[in-house]
């Protein structure tokens, strides 16, 4: 009898397995549906990141984060994007 590990590797291999099948049959359609409609999809893309960006600027202000000297603002910022390029560094290889 497998053990409670054993199990649980194979579920997720054949999850991975099923979602790499969906992708490969998916991915020609989704293709010639960016070709056809690049600028409704543009837009629609444009206007859902200054969506997402006027909500989060919504959240910061409302929990005071802007009201922060902007030095520290500015440093806590590029620490994240350090941590993030790093991050991105790492699981690339």
């Amino acid at each position: 009898m497998k053990d409670e590990k054993e199990i649980n590797l194979d579920i997720l291999k054949h999850l991975e397995n099923l979602s790499n099948q969906i992708n490969g049959k998916m991915a020609p359609k989704t293709k010639t549906v960016f070709r056809r409609y690049p600028v409704t999809l543009g837009l629609l893309i444009l206007i859902g990141a200054i969506t997402l960006n006027e909500g989060l600027k919504g959240l910061l202000r409302k929990f005071g984060i802007f009201e922060i000297d902007p030095l520290y603002l500015t440093l806590f910022g590029l620490a994240i994007l350090t941590i993030t390029g790093t991050l991105y560094k790492k699981l690339d290889k």
